[in-house]
């Protein structure tokens, strides 16, 4: 793993020879993050204060592009270590507000064009849709007020490439398959059900017509769960506009909740958006499962890469 240090006026320096790092692939939000540790290089004193991306490698192959958010040189009894930890190109549009807007019809190239290309990020690769009485709420960051769009209008989230692009279509991931057995150098494995958090109902309320409208998790209250949320929507808001976003709180307080974790021996085993085969004795996990996110980390032990799957 090697790591490119730019500054904001174009110069490009190559971090010193890494101790350890760690990269966390998401494709979307969270964010994606590089955390690189390596013997501090004083020549870098007036270099650092400029810095404000980066771009991560791998065997030649860049594995990330983002901003950096922080650095830190540390003298202590292990010598001069430079710290850097930063976020994929999603940084530029989670740290950025959005105005407050209505649009009575909009389009993925006027979301783009207001939201996204602005704040320094590109998009070449989007699928065309609308989406009436669209509303962008004060406070927002960018982010939100893209992928909440997309969600109404497309039912999907967008993703970004490793050089840093958005792709406002649904995530496709490299297109790989791969098999996981007892021939796989399985280090350990997890599964996890977490429930806290998940909502059994949204009551929404419209604060001028006095209409109230109720949106229930029907399998979860079915299993006994009760944590209901109340939601208050600007007067004349569609019955369509109220179920949606019940049902979209629902689908986000239940997003993650079952999740299978795999370390593997080795770099970059796959990425979010490919597929897996699991066919795992011990924990008697069998089926076809999503990369949502990959963790690859590097130093004096070796690599490994933990992937966290979801299945279909």
């Amino acid at each position: 793993m090697t790591v490119r240090l730019l500054t904001y006026d174009g110069r490009q320096y190559l971090m010193p020879t890494l101790l350890s790092w760690t990269v966390r692939r998401t494709g979307a939000v969270p964010a994606d993050e590089l955390e690189a540790e390596a013997v501090y290089d004083g020549e870098l004193q007036e270099i650092l204060p400029d810095v404000n991306r980066f771009a991560a490698y791998q065997d030649d192959t860049l594995i990330l592009r983002g901003v950096v958010d922080e650095y830190q040189v540390e003298a202590s009894a292990d010598g001069l270590l430079l710290r850097l930890s930063g976020r994929g190109m999603a940084a530029l549009l989670l740290d950025n507000e959005a105005e407050a807007a209505v649009y009575q019809q909009a389009t993925m190239a006027e979301i783009l064009r207001t939201h996204v290309t602005p704040w320094g990020v590109s998009c070449r690769q989007w699928r065309e849709m609308s989406c009436l009485d669209y509303r962008v709420s004060s406070g927002s960051s960018q982010w939100k007020a893209l992928s909440d769009f997309t969600r109404r209008a497309g039912g999907f989230v967008p993703y970004f490439t490793p050089e840093g692009e958005l792709v406002a279509e649904p995530l496709a991931g490299s297109g790989a398959r791969w098999s996981i057995d007892s021939t796989a150098p399985v280090l350990s494995c997890l599964r996890r059900e977490k429930r806290y958090g998940v909502i059994s109902q949204v009551l929404i309320r419209d604060r001028n017509q006095r209409v109230m409208h109720t949106v229930e998790n029907t399998g979860f209250c079915r299993r006994g769960g009760q944590r209901r949320h109340v939601l208050y929507m600007p007067g004349g808001s569609s019955y369509d506009a109220m179920r949606y976003t019940g049902d979209y709180q629902i689908a986000q307080s239940q997003k993650g909740t079952r999740q299978t974790e795999v370390v593997l021996s080795g770099p970059f085993s796959a990425q979010p958006g490919d597929i897996v085969d699991l066919s795992y004795e011990p924990l008697k996990l069998y089926g076809t499962y999503d990369v949502v996110e990959a963790l690859t980390s590097g130093g004096d032990a070796g690599e490994t890469t933990t992937l966290t799957l979801e299945e279909r």
